[in-house]
This record gives structure tokens, sequence and C-alpha cells, in this order.
């Protein structure tokens, strides 16, 4: 869902029973994954959430990487838990 809080469009997502997703939260996944929650910024700028894309192996051996990240925005959160 996107807000307009005043300080530009914030999107606010919310798993299968309603409660608002918010950083630092672990989400059950519908395939049985879990996936800690992370503030993100979209491609324009607005604050987002999203969850690790990057390959843990790569970011050990390359200590000035950046971690990358997938918008909530990119998933169906209706069968999603909060736990």
């Amino acid at each position: 869902m996107c807000i307009d809080e005043g300080k530009g469009i914030v999107m606010k997502y919310f798993d299968k029973t309603g409660v608002e997703i918010k950083a630092g939260m672990i989400l059950l996944m519908s395939d049985g994954t879990t996936e800690l929650i992370y503030d993100t910024t979209d491609s324009d700028g607005n604050p987002d959430l999203g969850i690790n894309a990057s390959n843990e192996d790569f970011l050990r051996n390359h200590p000035g990487a950046d971690r990358e990240y997938y918008s909530l925005g990119n998933y169906d959160l209706s069968s999603a838990t909060v736990l």
C-alpha cells in the first residue's frame, strides 16, 4: 500500500493477518522460508522495505560490496506471516 505521509511516498506492507510488516521483523514466506526485513529505499529514493538479495558467500569474500535487496512489493504477502 502506498501512503503519502507528507515526506514522500511511503510503502506499507501487511501480512496475511493484517499485521504491519516493519524492518527487523522476521517474515515466514509461503514457501516455508524465513526472511529478515530491512529498511531500504526504492529507485526514486522513497523509503521501502525489502529482503536480502545478496549472496552471503560473496559478501563475506568482498567486504566492500553493498548488500542488495528485493522490495517486498515484488511479493504476494497474502500468505506470509510475521513471526
